[in-house]
């Protein structure tokens, strides 16, 4: 599986629904359209805020299923745009591509949050722009890891599987975008996630990018560190990090295709 395969057919099922797109992954559940829609959820009850910045969520319940929708928005120098993309076609867009890669991922058995569905919709009907939500089940019973250093250290042997569940996700070529302390979710039965795979990538050979992701996620570390009086996290516990790290890679577990 490389990274040209997530604009597969046979990974998604799509359906027009007026002007916008809905997708879901092949061989389950079509989602009803109005579990994609913010406006409609954020009027209901029972429904709640979850996370800050351009990856704020709503968590609602539907059906008995826990679920949180994440709208795509823009950071950076693009933060003028908000959450406004191009239409460059649907397979090239961000939604089809994140919730692909779930799919992926989950049938290679990585620790992700089951992917439901994405929407995808023009700014207006001829607009050149359009936005875009994904849809997944909520990780009930889980913190993200700066919550966790924010409260209390993480012994040694917690940091040593954290690297091998990143690991484990390179094994398989996946390319995360954006590691860093927000997006590890460690589970109160010490269970372990990674999550917001916006912009991630399926690599063919192993590379620099593997660096890459685990630099940007020693960055987040010690930035908090250095922002938060209290913050646990020590050169110690990165060492264990990356002892986890080497000793899943050199086992050869799992290879990328």
């Amino acid at each position: 599986m490389i990274e040209s395969d997530l604009t597969s057919r046979e990974l998604l099922q799509h359906a027009r629904v007026g002007h916008a797109h809905l997708l879901w992954p092949a061989g389950r559940m079509r989602p009803p359209a109005n579990w994609c829609d913010p406006r409609a959820l954020q009027s209901a009850a029972g429904t709640r805020p979850g996370g800050t910045g351009r990856g704020a969520t709503l968590r609602f319940d539907a059906d008995g299923r826990a679920l949180v929708l994440r709208r795509y928005r823009r950071g950076g120098m693009a933060r003028r745009l908000g959450d406004r993309y191009l239409r460059l076609g649907l397979r090239r867009s961000r939604a089809w591509r994140e919730l692909a890669l779930l799919v992926v991922m989950q049938d290679r058995g990585l620790p992700v949050p089951t992917p439901v569905a994405a929407w995808i919709e023009p700014v207006a009907a001829w607009s050149p722009f359009c936005r875009a939500v994904l849809l997944t089940e909520y990780l009930e019973n889980t913190h993200t890891l700066t919550e966790m250093l924010r409260s209390r250290p993480l012994a040694t042997d917690q940091w040593y599987r954290i690297g091998s569940m990143i690991a484990d996700f390179h094994a398989v070529g996946v390319d995360h975008a954006d590691l860093n302390a927000h997006n590890i979710l460690v589970g109160d039965d010490d269970s372990l996630y990674l999550i917001d795979f916006d912009r991630g990538r399926l690599r063919r050979r192993p590379g620099r990018w593997r660096e890459r992701n685990l630099s940007r996620l020693r960055r987040s570390l010690d930035k908090l560190a250095g922002q938060e009086s209290g913050f646990a996290f020590a050169a110690g516990d990165w060492e264990a990090l990356e002892r986890g790290y080497r000793g899943r890679a050199s086992s050869g577990s799992n290879s990328a295709t």
